[in-house]
């Protein structure tokens, strides 16, 4: 990665656009169509933010002829303010909906909500919402205790099914959308996609997170204080890792479906789990950043690069190069934990979101990461 140098300020003010916001920031999800980034707040409210940048950080860098150097110089202008949208009571469960806009599901209502900020509609979908997943064609999944909806991207049920669950934890829909992972009362469930479905169940323990490998091929779960478990699709193998110094809130795979990369440890903690297609009985270590005193909370996989961004406890933000030592610090510690992140579609922009209520976009030049 290369390391552009800043005339008068840092990086993170030079690359990103940062805000206050009245809450803390307890998720981040990119629409569809690239238009727009959402925030969901602690208090019940969205902060949305338009991608299209008036100084964009490409057009401010500099490259010295002599020697090649690039700098960036500073915004002349104040960043505009985000569009609040007040939607109910938190928590809000967030997804990106349709060719463009978001879904925030509050208690048992669905509100539709553009990339511009305007509710688009909102509709009733019974018992209190647990959670919500984005599916292929931009429709979305709803769970509630006791049922679980499939809606089209204009918003029509397309399905309802039973859940023979309780309390749900987790949820993770696989990238051709015919799986659905959830984390219920202790147990993992996996059904195919579909009203009519035999469901697959496995005692765990409580879940925290799931996470489908691009491929379909893996489902990584973390298992409240038992680390991480790799439950294997073809064959149901489960391959258990434990060691965590704390609970695993945040996962993620990279575009390959090689390496699942986790949060919960003092570094980036990243598996290479490929090589289990033998008769390993655990995955690979891959050193990856550096090692410090604070926990990473939350990672994200850039979707096309072998780059990790990672959050830590005391609202740091890096990028690494997945098996490499070297980081980027993207956002110096302060303000809060990071309690969101995400990458872009594209993988220009990183939206990130504090628990003392910062939310920033920080869009990357191309030649930064080569």
């Amino acid at each position: 990665m290369d390391t552009l140098e800043a005339e008068t300020a840092t990086l993170y003010e030079l690359i990103g656009r940062n805000w206050t916001l009245s809450a803390p920031v307890t998720d981040a999800a990119f629409d569809a169509a690239g238009q727009a980034v959402a925030f969901a707040l602690a208090d019940g409210a969205l902060a949305i933010a338009p991608l299209r940048d008036a100084e964009p950080p490409q057009d401010r860098c500099r490259i010295a002829l002599d020697e090649g150097r690039t700098t960036i110089s500073p915004r002349r202008r104040p960043v505009p303010p985000l569009t609040s949208v007040v939607l109910g009571d938190a928590p809000l469960h967030l997804s990106p909906f349709g060719t463009s806009g978001f879904i925030a599901g509050e208690h048992g209502r669905l509100h539709r909500v553009s990339a511009s900020g305007m509710i688009a509609g909102a509709a009733d979908d019974g018992p209190p919402i647990d959670l919500v997943a984005a599916v292929a064609h931009g429709g979305v999944l709803v769970a509630s205790k006791g049922a679980i909806t499939y809606r089209d991207s204009k918003g029509d049920v397309g399905w309802r099914a039973p859940l023979p669950v309780g309390d749900l934890s987790a949820i993770a829909v696989t990238q051709d959308g015919r799986r659905v992972a959830l984390g219920a009362d202790g147990r993992l469930l996996v059904r195919t996609f579909g009203p009519q479905s035999e469901v697959a169940s496995l005692e765990l323990g409580p879940i925290s997170a799931l996470s489908w490998s691009a491929d379909g091929s893996w489902l990584a779960a973390s298992v409240v204080e038992a680390g991480i478990v790799l439950v294997r699709a073809a064959d149901a193998r489960v391959i258990r890792i434990p060691g965590y110094p704390a609970t695993v809130s945040s996962l993620a795979w990279s575009a390959d479906s090689r390496v699942l990369v986790t949060g919960g440890g003092y570094r980036i903690v990243a598996w290479d789990v490929a090589g289990l297609d033998g008769e390993r009985e655990r995955p690979t270590n891959v050193v990856t950043g550096r090692a410090g005193f604070v926990l990473v909370q939350t990672v994200a996989v850039h979707p096309a690069r072998p780059l990790v961004a990672a959050g830590f406890g005391d609202g740091r933000v890096t990028v690494s190069r997945i098996g490499q030592p070297d980081e980027l610090e993207v956002k110096p510690p302060g303000r809060g934990a990071v309690s969101a992140l995400q990458w872009s579609r594209d993988g220009q922009h990183l939206a990130l979101g504090t628990s003392d209520g910062e939310a920033a976009v920080v869009t990357f030049p191309p030649h930064i990461f080569k």
